[in-house]
């Protein structure tokens, strides 16, 4: 059985990301899952800075610095500071971020409306444990990540 609930969670990830790609506008092809939340998490954050933005997305701070330093080559984020405090540096999108901001926005939207349609079918006791279960298979999947990041230190 956990064999089949693991490919059952492969296919079902396939299958989004299919789902994803058909119905995405063609100006996000070539962005990737990170570089879309990075901008999402600029959009919405009061403050964006580097540390912010990594304990949005629940990634290191090197890997947002990577990221948002390629969206500033882009066109697409640009960094600032404020007046009392030049040290600290912020992000906001460009008119080009804010296109992908406003599509994955959109996305979601469909994407919650589409899948929650399918999930009203099911009870409510079923639906809680199945939300139990990923809670928990997340907190486990969480914690391997954060495991293998302090191996690669």
């Amino acid at each position: 059985m956990n064999i089949r609930i693991l490919e059952l969670l492969a296919e079902h990830l396939e299958k989004q990301d299919l789902l994803s790609k058909l119905i995405e506008k063609e100006f996000l092809h070539g962005y990737g899952y990170s570089e879309i939340h990075c901008i999402d998490a600029i959009g919405v954050l009061d403050t964006p800075n580097v540390t912010n933005i990594a304990n949005h997305l629940k990634m290191t701070r090197g890997a947002i610095s990577k990221i948002t330093k390629k969206q500033i080559m882009a066109g697409l984020i640009e960094s600032y500071s404020l007046e009392d405090n030049k040290k600290e540096i912020y992000f906001k999108l460009t008119r080009d971020g804010q296109k992908l901001f406003d599509e994955h926005k959109q996305r979601h939207e469909i994407w919650r409306k589409r899948d929650s349609a399918f999930l009203n079918q099911y009870p409510e006791n079923k639906l809680a444990e199945i939300c139990t279960f990923l809670e928990e298979f997340n907190e486990y999947l969480g914690e391997q990540i954060e495991f293998i990041s302090k191996e690669k230190r």
